[in-house]
């Protein structure tokens, strides 16, 4: 929208795959709480299509490539793409808008809760479950980040919340036969943690989550209840509420996109460890206030280009990465002016 503002041409292009796919209910973004985001996605389509439509193009396709080519000192950037259409694209500057992916459990059923029933963030989906029971889940597979850490967050983030009871789901990380916890560094349970949790009060479950069932209604933002089965034990558990703290990572479509010598370095960034979590989670480097990524003319922004993976940043970094290509277009062209005039 700020490059169509500038007319400046643009063409968006949407795969149609979105990380909050599930979700029916987002939050905290002003004028637009509790609104299915499909609905708030349909809304700035149109407001794009209906309002800009002599410089602005919404293309609902994937970009299969994307290459740039090597042009001249003091001359523009310029980019080449082919979409799955195998139609070809020009470009003097490109946003990368492409998402994340979260890295969820293997367990049989959470899928299907994923963005319901099952949460992560205390600001998108929080308040929703304040007063009701509420259960924690650990993965031991993905490391400090899924376990301590994630408990470390609960701890800090929902206790306002006034979840009861709260039962921490270990997920077999101290052993099948474990009847209590115990200090494991190398997944961030520290002393001070269990001492926490012990005195708010909240429960444990040791055993290994064997699947997940749950039952939804039609017209709910989550699921109705979520019930938990167990490994090596009959008993299950049942809540409305899981928060569950997941890793992310680049989409495929993501890196396949980035696969030219020309731009293939981008992705080196989805294997460094984030400054926020020391372990990688999928989003790409950016240097300075617009954005810029470490390649001249590109830009990465939204969930691909912040750590804190929410709409409102999302649209805020989106409007100011436009500002910034609006920026090296305008600069760029009075250069070019400015030199054939001497």
């Amino acid at each position: 929208m700020a490059l169509s503002r500038t007319r400046r041409t643009v063409a968006l292009f949407d795969n149609g795959q979105y990380r909050n796919a599930q979700v029916k209910v987002m939050n905290n973004v002003p004028g637009f709480d509790g609104t299915n985001p499909a609905d708030f996605r349909k809304k700035v389509q149109n407001e794009l299509q209906g309002r800009y439509s002599d410089t602005f193009q919404y293309i609902p396709r994937k970009v299969l490539s994307l290459r740039k080519e090597q042009t001249a000192e003091g001359e523009p950037s310029r980019f080449h793409a082919e979409d799955e259409n195998q139609e070809a694209w020009t470009a003097r500057k490109v946003i990368l808008a492409t998402g994340i992916k979260d890295k969820l459990p293997s367990i049989p059923g959470f899928d299907a809760i994923w963005g319901r029933s099952a949460i992560h963030c205390v600001f998108c989906h929080g308040t929703e479950t304040k007063n009701q029971p509420i259960a924690v889940l650990l993965n031991p597979d993905d490391g400090q980040m899924t376990t301590g850490k994630a408990l470390f967050v609960f701890l800090t983030k929902f206790a306002n919340l006034n979840n009861h009871p709260v039962t921490v789901l270990a997920n077999g990380m101290f052993g099948e036969d474990a009847v209590e916890p115990r200090v494991m560094p190398e997944f961030a349970i520290t002393e001070q943690l269990l001492k926490m949790i012990k005195d708010r009060g909240y429960k444990w479950e040791m055993k290994t989550v064997s699947s997940i069932e749950s039952v939804e209604g039609e017209d709910t933002a989550h699921s109705y209840s979520v019930t938990f089965n167990f490994k090596s034990q009959a008993e299950t558990i049942t809540v409305p509420w899981v928060v569950y703290m997941p890793l992310t990572e680049a989409p495929e479509s993501t890196l396949q996109l980035l696969s030219d010598p020309s731009v293939s370095s981008l992705k080196d960034n989805f294997t460094k460890p984030s400054p926020f979590t020391s372990v990688p989670m999928g989003e790409m480097a950016t240097n300075g206030f617009f954005y810029k990524t470490e390649i001249d003319g590109i830009f990465a922004c939204g969930n691909a280009g912040l750590f804190m993976a929410t709409v409102a940043m999302a649209v805020s970094s989106g409007q100011t990465a436009g500002a910034g290509v609006d920026n090296d277009i305008g600069m760029e062209d009075y250069n070019m002016e400015s030199s054939k005039k001497e």
